[in-house]
């Protein structure tokens, strides 16, 4: 039976360990962001929306973790509400946040933004720039 090296091991570790902080992260947003009737799918799919706008939604399924059955529910949703407006133009439609879904994300996008910021509080400014440029290396090897 082959086994792992020492290197794949420790690439393993690391690896489970940001997805044991990714969850417990995604446990901690969802619980904070109950107080504005969210959780950290949808708080996601608001920024992605507003940072995009319009979108289609196709586009945005791709800029999020989510199925596109989840997609297309959370639409469903959001427009029951009133967050979002969708525009047809010849064969596409358009997603935007209505004047209701900004107001939404506005207000917990300064709170939520700051809890997530906070989980890196035990590293020096300097711990935190070097895992900025291996999380963007990990990204771009990602996509590639």
């Amino acid at each position: 039976m082959e086994k792992l090296s020492f290197t794949e091991k420790v690439k393993l570790s690391c690896w489970m360990s940001i997805l044991q902080f990714v969850q417990k992260s995604n446990v901690q947003s969802n619980e904070f962001l109950k107080q504005y009737d969210l959780n950290a799918s949808k708080f996601d799919m608001l920024h992605q929306i507003q940072e995009n706008q319009p979108i289609t939604q196709k586009e945005l399924g791709e800029k999020l973790l989510i199925s596109k059955g989840g997609v297309s529910q959370m639409i469903k949703q959001f427009e029951a509400d009133g967050w979002i407006t969708r525009q047809q133009e010849w064969k596409e439609k358009y997603i935007s946040l209505t004047a209701r879904g900004q107001k939404q994300l506005d207000s917990c996008f300064i709170a939520q933004s700051k809890q997530q910021a906070a989980a890196f509080d035990n590293l020096t400014k300097q711990e935190v720039l070097q895992l900025a440029k291996i999380s963007q290396k990990l990204m771009k090897q990602s996509t590639e």
